[in-house]
């Protein structure tokens, strides 16, 4: 999955994420120091709810973002195993 690594990337480099619904889908932006690093559609349904639940109106920064950063392979892992579920079913 493209987009999971672009966000480990994206964690990996920066403060704060920024997410803002969209028509194509959810946009991802990192910021550091006040400056857009990255900035990238999240397509994927199942990423997008699971980052939606991550922070408040949209910002994942302080705690919530550590946090995210933290536990980015448990992240991952709970998206990768909704999307074998889906395929499962």
């Amino acid at each position: 999955m493209e987009e999971l690594e672009r966000l480990k990337k994206g964690l990996e480099t920066s403060q704060t994420m920024l997410l803002k619904n969209e028509d194509a889908g959810l946009t991802c932006s990192f910021i550091k120091y006040g400056m857009v690093q990255d900035n990238f559609q999240v397509k994927d349904e199942d990423l997008a709810q699971a980052l939606k639940q991550t922070g408040v109106h949209g910002v994942v920064e302080g705690y919530a973002f550590e946090h995210l950063r933290n536990n980015y392979g448990w992240f991952s892992l709970r998206v990768k195993s909704r999307k074998l579920l889906k395929e499962l079913k």
